[in-house]
C-alpha cells in the first residue's frame, strides 16, 4: 500500500510540474507577443518619416530641381532600421523563407527534432551576428555620416538590436519546442 501512495504522489507532483511549465511557456508567449507588438509599432512609426522623406526628395529633385543632400542618407538609415527590426517580426510570426519540400518527406515523429536543430542553427547565427554587430558599432562610434553628420553608431546599432531580438524569439521558440518534445505539451 505505501508503494501505491508514493506512485500517486509522484503523478500529482508530475502534473503540478507540468502545469507550472505550461504556465511558464504561456508567460514566455505573452512576453514575446508584447515585444512583437512593440516592434511592429516602431516599424510603423519609422515608415511614416521614410515615406515623407522619399516623397519630399522626389518632389524637390524632379519638380524644383533642387535635390536635398540629406534626404537619401536619412532614408537609407531609416530603411536599415526597418529591415533589421522586421527580421525578428518575420521570425516570430513564421514568415521567413524556409525550405519545406524536404521536410514533407521526413516522418512526422522526427520533424520536431529537425525543427529544433534548425532553430539552434538560427539561434547560433543570430548570436554571432549580435556579437559582430556590437563590434562594428564600437568600431564606428566616433565616425559621423557624410551628409547629416549624425554619429554612425546610430545606424549600426540596428544590427545588434535586431539580432538580439531574433535571439530572444529563438530562445522562446526553442524552450517551447523542448517542452513539446519532453513533456508532450502542445505548442498551440
Amino acid at each position: 500500500m505505501p508503494f501505491l501512495l508514493k506512485e500517486g504522489m509522484y503523478r500529482k507532483d508530475n502534473s503540478l510540474i507540468k502545469n507550472r511549465i505550461i504556465t511558464f511557456f504561456n508567460l514566455l508567449d505573452t512576453l514575446g507577443n508584447k515585444i512583437n507588438k512593440i516592434i511592429k509599432l516602431i516599424l510603423f512609426l519609422l515608415s511614416i518619416p521614410l515615406v515623407a522623406i522619399i516623397l519630399y526628395s522626389v518632389f524637390m529633385r524632379y519638380v524644383l530641381n533642387m535635390a536635398p543632400t540629406w534626404s537619401e542618407e536619412l532614408a537609407r538609415y531609416l530603411m536599415i532600421w526597418i529591415g533589421f527590426l522586421a527580421l525578428p517580426v518575420a521570425l516570430k510570426e513564421g514568415k521567413h523563407i524556409g525550405l519545406t519540400f524536404a521536410l514533407e518527406k521526413i516522418p512526422a515523429n522526427y520533424k520536431s527534432y529537425l525543427y529544433l536543430i534548425a532553430d539552434f542553427f538560427i539561434l547560433f547565427f543570430s548570436i554571432f551576428i549580435f556579437t559582430q554587430g556590437v563590434a562594428m558599432t564600437k568600431f564606428v562610434v566616433f565616425q559621423r555620416s557624410p551628409s547629416m553628420f549624425i554619429p554612425m553608431w546610430i545606424p549600426y546599432l540596428s544590427l545588434p538590436i535586431g539580432s538580439f531580438l531574433m535571439s530572444l524569439f529563438m530562445i522562446i521558440k526553442i524552450l517551447k519546442q523542448f517542452g513539446s518534445i519532453i513533456f508532450k505539451i502542445s505548442e498551440g
